[in-house]
């Protein structure tokens, strides 16, 4: 099976130009699940909800969502890609996932990082979605840039019965590249983290992407590393096999039930 990140500088503020070079790159590929940056046909540096609310976009009955619709049954595509969706006078910091049957679904992002709490609606919820692939049923969940800080995200997917997790990201920090694998290990599943490169800047700052998209294994291998200056589409060919089997003793999913049904932990993860 394929798997794919694009890797690109989206252009600050100019939506129709984005659409055009997310367009251009995605109907290069073909028989792929692709995951693209977070917010990427908006760029990320933004002060308030006034300054995005225009260029966010309604899902899935906005053009994006067409847009990516037709590409993917065109291509036989899996695509999962940020984008600002709005819902009435609110915006949130949202993915999407269509396939060639159309649109599966989204999620919000629920950790909001630095001044995207000033711009953005918290999601409330996690979402794993069902997909059917070149004749296989995966059910692939999604995280948004920050959430991979909280190990309990991951953690929580992998419950929810996530096999990938898709990871679409605008990071400025060094660390989730390393963090990843580990998240991959500790879960037993794939993780496809798209970042975007280039800078942003406005009148108080500037912030510089630092790309290094990877795609990891169950193994914690690095199945796929980019650079900060990588950019277009690269992919990986690999089975979607889940040993959840760490020892002969040990099974993940057996392990955490027992974990979970502890009587010490049961009150700290009830809701």
């Amino acid at each position: 099976m394929k798997l794919s990140v694009l890797q690109f500088n989206p252009i600050h503020k100019n939506v129709q130009k984005n659409y055009e070079l997310i367009e251009n790159y995605l109907l290069s590929l073909k028989d792929s699940i692709v995951v693209l940056p977070e917010l990427a046909t908006t760029g990320y540096l933004f002060e308030s909800r006034e300054e995005i609310i225009d260029l966010a976009e309604e899902v899935p009955n906005g053009p994006f969502t067409k847009l990516l619709e037709n590409i993917a049954k065109k291509n036989n595509l899996v695509i999962v890609s940020g984008i600002a969706e709005r819902d009435g006078e609110k915006v949130f910091n949202s993915s999407l996932l269509v396939s060639k049957s159309g649109f599966i679904g989204k999620y919000r992002k629920i950790n909001l990082f630095y001044k995207e709490k000033n711009v953005f609606e918290e999601g409330e919820k996690l979402e794993v979605f069902d997909v059917n692939f070149m004749n296989e049923s995966l059910r692939i969940g999604v995280m948004i840039c920050f959430d991979w800080f909280f190990p309990e995200i991951s953690r929580k997917l992998k419950l929810m019965g996530a096999q990938i997790i898709a990871h679409p990201s605008n990071l400025v920090l060094p660390y989730c590249p390393k963090a990843m694998p580990i998240r991959a290990l500790e879960n037993k599943l794939y993780t496809i983290t798209a970042n975007r490169i280039g800078m942003e800047k406005n009148q108080n700052e500037t912030l510089k992407f630092i790309g290094q998209s990877v795609i990891c294994s169950p193994k914690a291998e690095y199945l796929l590393k980019l650079d900060e200056n990588d950019e277009g589409i690269f992919s990986i060919e690999t089975d979607i096999i889940i040993n959840e089997n760490i020892t002969k003793y040990n099974n993940l999913s057996q392990d955490l039930k027992k974990l979970y049904e502890k009587e010490q932990l049961r009150s700290n993860f009830k809701r």
